[in-house]
């Protein structure tokens, strides 16, 4: 039998189709005997009436599909914050079951090489050596994923692996074979390429990449099924970087982007399909990865070096086994909650005033003794704002070994605030808005660093320069007093 016939037999018979049904079920159920259990499965095909009556989730039974128990003993990474940012376009809640896996059946065009690949299992890694990093980078569509993993990748000297341009590099050299047209036609109508092609595209990347460091992987996993396969075909990622964006700010990137790179995927009726699906997909496949510990959440509806700022604070904290805390996203996840505080705070903000300087202090306060175990200390961005604030810190928790501040001309400031404007769009970042935002930020500013100049506990950092030349400076100054 040559290959033509193989293949003529394996798609009349529907074989691909069962073997993708069998795979689901064995990596949903992961039985004790495999053996015993695609013996019932191949039972349950004959009760069915045979092989074209099988669909993809046959055997993937309604009690399977519930999340794993998930190792709440993990170490956390202490610079991580499992917060979901105020803009976001999806509801925070919980998940009882897996979302929807989209898989599609590749049929007569499915060769017994192809046919191997969905059951062939190998290492993907050399395991008598070290494995590299591994950093996924997550987000809606024009989030900014490749632009901020390129900027990881090159700063800190990983391999960038883009899954989007892996597939659209194989539709274009394998344009001719009717499998990769047809994933072709489902990436162009928004939805996601099969599940275990992708995964299988990954492997074979990740093998022929020479010893690193790092890798950044951009825009993978798309949902909670993708990320179990991840895990179990390939390995438990170190740090996922999740860029959340408003759902308007991503359609008009996508638009720009359209206009600009005339990429297929970018047609309208593919990007409102695709911003369903994420929007859809995003909110548990967060939650998955926060209660794994492996999560950092940026706001990514700015542009895209103030993104890439905060990302660097993220990477400071980490290199110093520093936990990093931001009063605003403290606030935000206070928010998230049902307390009788979160109430509070809500309404405070619709009111347009203030929270209390002591409702802020008390979100520090329990999330820093939540982290004493785990943490080597604390990193915490934009906090005190006013002296009285330095003060009541002193007295309820302890003096600050370190206050750095960020040190940069009014016009810098401007200028970085108005180029934001242009970007994002931000009511905010007005000239005149800038203007008194500036004068009240100096008006409260430098009493507090004459405050802590005098307790010798303040360094300035020059922010004039590169974000690459800021955090070199950053490094010295906690060099110098650690």
């Amino acid at each position: 039998m040559n290959t033509n016939d193989a293949k003529e037999y394996l798609a009349r018979r529907d074989i691909p189709q069962l073997f993708e049904s069998l795979l689901n079920g064995l990596m949903c159920s992961k039985p004790e005997d495999p053996i015993e259990y695609l013996e019932t499965c191949l039972q349950k095909v004959k009760e069915l009436g045979g092989c074209d009556k099988v669909k993809w989730d046959t055997f993937v039974s309604q009690e399977k599909k519930t999340l794993p128990p998930l190792n709440g003993g993990q170490s956390r990474r202490s610079f991580l914050r499992n917060v979901m940012p105020e803009n976001s376009n999806f509801p925070y809640r919980r998940y009882d079951r897996l979302p929807p896996i989209h898989q599609f059946s590749i049929e007569s065009d499915t060769d017994l090489s192809e046919t191997a690949e969905l059951i062939e299992e190998y290492e993907v890694f050399d395991p008598t050596r070290p494995r590299p990093k591994i950093i996924l980078v997550i987000g809606g569509p024009g989030s900014g994923k490749g632009t901020q993993s390129l900027k990881i990748a090159e700063r800190y000297g990983f391999q960038y692996i883009s899954v989007g341009e892996l597939l659209r590099k194989k539709i274009h050299s394998a344009s001719s074979n009717r499998k990769w047209s047809l994933i072709a036609k489902i990436i162009t109508n928004g939805e996601l390429a099969p599940q275990e092609t992708t995964i299988t595209e990954i492997k074979q990347k990740l093998m022929q990449i020479p010893d690193e460091e790092g890798i950044v992987i951009d825009g993978f996993p798309r949902d909670v099924a993708q990320a179990l396969s991840f895990e179990d075909q390939i390995c438990t990622p170190d740090l996922v970087v999740f860029l959340a964006c408003a759902n308007q700010r991503l359609k008009e990137r996508l638009q720009k982007r359209a206009e600009q790179q005339g990429r297929p995927d970018d047609n309208l009726k593919a990007t409102q399909r695709r911003l369903v699906n994420f929007k859809q997909n995003a909110a548990p496949l967060v939650k998955y990865f926060q209660e794994k510990g492996l999560i950092v959440t940026f706001d990514a509806d700015r542009d895209e070096d103030a993104v890439f700022h905060d990302i660097s604070v993220a990477k400071l904290a980490e290199k110093y086994g520093f936990t990093h805390l931001s009063t605003g996203e403290l606030l935000r996840q206070e928010l998230t909650s049902e307390s009788e505080r979160s109430k509070l705070i809500r309404d405070i903000m619709e009111r347009g005033d203030l929270v209390p300087s002591g409702v802020v202090l008390e979100l520090l306060k329990e999330a820093m003794v939540a982290s004493l175990g785990n943490t080597k200390g604390f990193l915490i961005d934009g906090y005190p704002r006013e002296v009285k604030q330095g003060e009541e810190f002193g007295r309820r928790i302890g003096d600050p070994h370190l206050v750095i501040c960020m040190d940069c001309s009014a016009d810098t400031m401007t200028n970085r605030l108005l180029q934001r404007s242009q970007s994002s769009q931000r009511g905010e970042d007005g000239a005149k808005s800038i203007a008194k935002r500036l004068e009240a930020y100096h008006r409260a500013s430098i009493p507090v660093v004459t405050y802590y100049e005098r307790k010798t506990q303040l360094r300035k950092v020059n922010a004039e320069g590169t974000p690459e030349q800021v955090f070199l400076q950053l490094c010295t100054a906690i060099d110098s007093v650690f």
